[in-house]
């Protein structure tokens, strides 16, 4: 059963996503935006699943006295209880400031509607300058709220701090909430208001100082996981809008003299971002876009054909070339490269083949991996010493597939095996094997689509043939996944781990891929399946018009990219792991196109890198910052 698209609360009633300016010349006028938004709209207060936003009300540093603050953070935690467990990403803490700044108030205006069955409402009337008496406003009911007599919030305190509410009476507390505050206050051996204000700063303090320490420890942590390995930190903050930082246009001269721009490959480094096409292996500063190094060629002539899909810890990456940019030519060199020098450490030469050979690398903190047509091997990072090698498991054998962390999986069909095609799985400490299945289907291709988890993707006669085949860490539970989806469509699972463009996803045990109609076209759904079972997770309607495809996934869920169409802007979305509900993030600058769901998509560290697969079309790469 398909998924119904679950519906942002409040969606119809957001304003436009490019939004207009306003006049923001003070911070409480902000902060009075801020609560009038949380109160026209209380239910979109729940609507986002981001972790890193639910610390976002309530900042004490907005307001004027810390007395206030603390009060409404209680408040907010009496009308809210549920939102209370969401506090522990380290993304928090750059959201912990985000309302009353310009850019945060244009964010909240982030959606328009984009078919006419969404009634757009009147913009919001401009609100009157903030007093230090209108905000924070508690309501009227709570008994303790500053100033609900009309009196200005620093006399109350200051009355307090004598003692005396002059011209006021306070009335017996009602609830649970109110009445423990009358304990704390009122109670034999209780602190004056000043003191417990001076408490409440001084606990506020220090938990900035460990939400501090917990950003530093953990930030540019998105992409730095060996090959193989997917992310384990925070989801990425997508919730934020983006503006462009810098572009790199493709060289003219390039295209005329008709070389080959598609993208081999790309990495994101800490300080860089590095493409592959048939131009070479260039590197460009993350912070400015400017030409950083350029990989010399193993020989004259020589062009990438392919990197690994990321670079080690110490910063080693590997490269695979050809000696010819006819695409003919073999795949037959490997160049271990120190991407902080931009220089190759060491080359192998993978086959003598004249005619076309493919081949795939992979790199671990130990180990440099490659997979030719004919064998696996690998050898030592540091000097390029053979480790091990592996022809397959009879005679003339074909071999693909990649590696991950801990395992290399391969498809091998050899002449005198039985049967013919089968999935070999290796230890990656010494070629030697894990287990093997054989593929009883009779396929007409196998694509390796990830090492860790297992899991290939067959093809044969017929659509109806086509499916995945996954197996557990031992090669048992072995489960397969038809691409047809009940209902109609296909899984499009076409582009696995160790594409230079990726399209199917895995986190843990799970699957993530869209799905296409059965004629093709742009993805109508996201589904999620249990690589264990093999039964589906849940299939999710994508809500967005025009092409969708899914970028990257994290802790938080599967992130999808969406083009810009009239209406909506270029924007990225994020469909949570557990039951597929998709969340939308902030826009994309006006002008972005198609440049999300053309290409690669890095992100790390508050930085958004595409590195589109023709730079003919887009460029050779665009970074974007995010505002929040």
């Amino acid at each position: 059963m398909a998924q119904e698209p679950p519906t942002t609360p409040g969606y119809d009633q957001q304003q436009p996503w490019y939004p207009q300016p306003q006049d923001y010349g003070h911070q409480e006028q902000a902060a009075q935006q801020q609560q009038a938004y949380g109160q026209q709209f209380p239910q979109q207060q729940q609507g986002y699943g981001y972790a890193e936003q639910q610390q976002a009300y309530g900042d004490p540093q907005v307001y004027g006295h810390q007395e206030q603050a603390a009060q409404q953070q209680q408040a907010y935690g009496q009308q809210f209880p549920q939102q209370q467990q969401g506090y522990g990403y380290a993304e928090q803490a750059a959201q912990q400031q985000a309302y009353g700044y310009p850019e945060q108030a244009a964010q909240q205006q982030a959606y328009a509607p984009y078919e006419p069955a969404y009634a757009q409402s009147a913009p919001a009337a401009e609100p009157a300058p903030a007093t230090p008496a209108d905000y924070p406003r508690t309501s009227a009911e709570d008994p303790f709220a500053p100033g609900s007599d009309g009196a200005s919030a620093a006399a109350i305190s200051a009355a307090a701090a004598a003692g005396e509410v002059p011209g006021r009476e306070r009335p017996a507390p009602r609830g649970f909430a109110a009445r423990a505050r009358a304990a704390v206050l009122s109670g034999e051996g209780a602190p004056s208001r000043r003191g417990l204000a001076i408490r409440v700063g001084a606990g506020v303090a220090a938990l900035a100082v460990l939400v501090t320490a917990g950003v530093l420890a953990v930030s540019g942590e998105d992409e730095a996981a060996p090959a193989g390995q997917a992310a384990q930190g925070g989801g990425q903050n997508i919730s934020v809008a983006h503006t462009k930082s810098w572009t790199v246009a493709a060289d003219p001269a390039t295209a005329a003299q008709g070389t080959d721009d598609t993208l081999a490959g790309s990495w994101l480094l800490a300080d860089a971002v590095v493409r592959a096409d048939g131009t070479g292996v260039h590197a460009y500063g993350l912070a400015d876009g400017k030409p950083v190094w350029t990989l010399k060629a193993p020989a004259d002539g020589a062009v990438p054909c392919g990197l690994s899909p990321a670079v080690n810890a110490s910063g080693l990456g590997a490269v695979v070339y050809r000696p010819a940019a006819d695409p003919k030519s073999p795949c037959s060199t490997l160049a271990a490269v120190d991407t902080k020098s931009g220089q190759a450490v060491w080359t192998k030469t993978l086959s003598d083949a004249k005619d076309s050979y493919a081949a795939h690398v992979a790199v671990t903190d130990d180990k440099v991996i490659a997979v030719g047509e004919d064998k696996a091997a690998a050898w030592a990072a540091a000097d390029g010493a053979e480790v091990w090698q592996y022809t397959g498991q009879g005679k003339f054998c074909t071999l693909s597939g990649s590696a991950g962390a801990a395992t290399v999986l391969l498809h091998s069909a050899c002449a005198d095996s039985t049967p013919h095609d089968q999935a070999v799985a290796l230890n990656l400490a010494d070629g030697k094997v894990k287990y093997w299945r054989g593929l009883n289907n009779q396929p007409t291709t196998v694509t390796v689509l990830s090492a860790e988890p297992a899991a290939v993707l067959t093809t044969g006669a017929k659509p109806e043939d086509e499916r995945v085949f996954a197996w557990g860490a031992e090669g048992d539970p072995a489960v397969e996944i038809p691409l047809a989806v009940e209902g109609g469509g296909r899984l499009d699972v076409d582009h696995g781990s160790f594409a230079a463009v990726p399209g199917t996803y895995f986190q843990g045990g799970t699957m993530f891929a869209p799905v296409v109609p059965d004629g093709g076209g742009n993805p109508s759904a996201i589904a999620a399946y249990d690589l264990g079972t093999g039964k589906s997770l849940w299939r999710t309607p994508i809500a967005e018009k025009g092409k969708a495809r899914p970028v990257g996934v994290d802790a938080g869920g599967l992130v999808v990219a969406v083009d810009e169409r009239t209406g909506q802007p270029a924007h990225l979305s994020r469909f949570a792991l557990t039951g597929g509900q998709e969340t939308q993030g902030g826009a994309f600058p006006q002008g972005t196109g198609s440049l999300l769901t053309t290409g690669r998509v890095h992100n790390a560290a508050g930085h958004l890198v595409a590195v589109p697969e023709h730079a003919g079309n887009y460029g050779v790469a665009t970074a974007f910052s995010s505002k929040g």
